[in-house]
């Protein structure tokens, strides 16, 4: 028998990239996912916002202003957490990918026929193209969510620039097998 007969066809790469993860990249990654996916939240958290600030200033009327300062501060809190809270999110992200992969932050991702890898320094990540719940197409960068057995969401960022336009199109025929 042949070597090469006993290869799993499932094993072979079919793309294989490399790329930087900017910090910008991981901003825009983590403002357009807060938005998607945390729409009701921020609504929720905006009328919790305002509800502190009714209550603040109604403590001007009581003449009570460390209450009122208290119900301001924590509404303000509220509302900037609730609508920028990514950019808090972003930078503790990008910081623990930087002890995990170093910097600069290089992801290397290889695709197989049914699944893809995300390889790091210290461990890689398989997901099946199934388990990808949705698919985030911006003009420089993909990014595919993935729920997988034992986490929640992983997010992976796809630098779309490390691709010839070939290339690209595999990408998309692999990616799109799995969410129909």
């Amino acid at each position: 028998m042949n070597r090469s007969d006993s290869v799993n066809p499932d094993l072979i790469p079919i793309l294989d990239k490399n790329f930087i993860l900017t910090r910008s990249m991981n901003c825009k990654y983590a403002k357009v996912t807060y938005g998607r996916y945390h729409s009701k939240w921020q609504r929720t958290t905006f009328i919790v916002s305002i509800l502190l600030f009714a209550v603040g200033f109604v403590f001007v009327f009581l003449r009570l202003p460390i209450p009122f300062a208290i119900f301001i501060l924590l509404g303000l809190y509220v509302f900037f957490m609730s609508w920028f809270g990514y950019l808090y999110q972003a930078m503790v992200s990008y910081s623990q990918m930087t002890l995990h992969y170093g910097t600069p932050v290089e992801m290397h991702l290889i695709f197989y026929p049914k699944f893809f890898r995300v390889c790091g320094p210290k461990s890689n990540y398989d997901f099946f193209y199934g388990q990808i719940t949705d698919i985030i197409d911006l003009d420089d960068m993909c990014i595919l969510s993935v729920s997988a057995k034992g986490m929640i969401m992983h997010g992976q960022v796809v630098d779309k620039k490390a691709f010839s336009s070939e290339e690209l199109n595999k990408f998309y025929n692999l990616i799109c097998k799995g969410t129909k």
